[in-house]
């Protein structure tokens, strides 16, 4: 009979000190309040834009040696409608650069420069796209959810003054899943503040190569200029 009693005891303590099951992570979060709503959209936003930016940096900028020679090589030997049909074949920046200043190829040296840096302004602009975007996220998610946990503090003492209640338990949980919205908001700008700065990384990356090259292209054209001034004066 006491054995009895003695197992019972001790399952009932067992019982009493058995820990709650865990929470999973989709729980937590919907107990951080409404407040998750918004840094979940913006978390998705994020998450798009950066993705969306890169596919296009990689297109757009990417850098084909032997498609600019070729280019180059087709503007020395004055072939300049086959140069603009190859410019037109890949979707580069330095394409549509060059080709802007083969098009005006008649203007003089100064104005052909000047036209291809426009529309070297224009694509880098393009380029650009959404960026703010993504500078707007990383400033306001982390303080989205700073605001959710003082909203939860708030909640907390004003039920405190209510019902006169210090229990810690009750403090504790409702701080712990308050500081959910800090945690996910901070996350979400952590996230959009890399994709920012490494992002704007591969633009300096492809302003510095697209320089270059449309110099090289530049000086295709400055010769090609020349060989038709000179043909000029051998007709005249």
């Amino acid at each position: 009979m006491n054995l009895f009693i003695l197992l019972q005891s001790v399952t009932t303590n067992l019982e009493q000190v058995a820990p709650a099951p865990a929470e999973n992570y989709f729980s937590l979060i919907l107990k951080g309040g409404w407040v998750m709503l918004p840094i979940a959209i913006l978390s998705i936003l994020a998450v798009y834009y950066i993705i969306e930016r890169t596919l296009i940096i990689k297109k757009v900028g990417k850098s084909d040696s032997i498609w600019q020679s070729r280019i180059v090589e087709l503007i020395s030997e004055n072939k300049i409608e086959q140069a603009l049909k190859f410019c037109f074949d890949k979707p580069y920046i330095l394409g549509k650069v060059i080709s802007a200043g083969l098009k005006d190829k008649e203007d003089s040296i100064a104005e052909i420069e000047e036209t291809m840096e426009v529309e070297a302004r224009q694509q880098v602009s393009k380029l650009e796209n959404h960026m703010n975007y993504l500078g707007i996220i990383a400033s306001i998610a982390p303080m989205l959810g700073f605001l959710g946990t003082i909203f939860g503090v708030i909640n907390i003492f004003y039920n405190i003054s209510q019902t006169a209640d210090l229990d810690i338990a009750t403090i504790s949980d409702g701080l712990y899943q308050k500081m959910i919205c800090s945690g996910a908001g901070l996350l979400v700008g952590i996230v959009a503040y890399a994709g920012y700065y490494v992002l704007n990384g591969n633009i300096d990356k492809i302003v510095t190569n697209l320089d270059r090259d449309s110099n090289e292209a530049l000086r295709a054209i400055r010769l090609y200029k020349k060989n038709q001034n000179a043909i000029s004066l051998l007709k005249d």
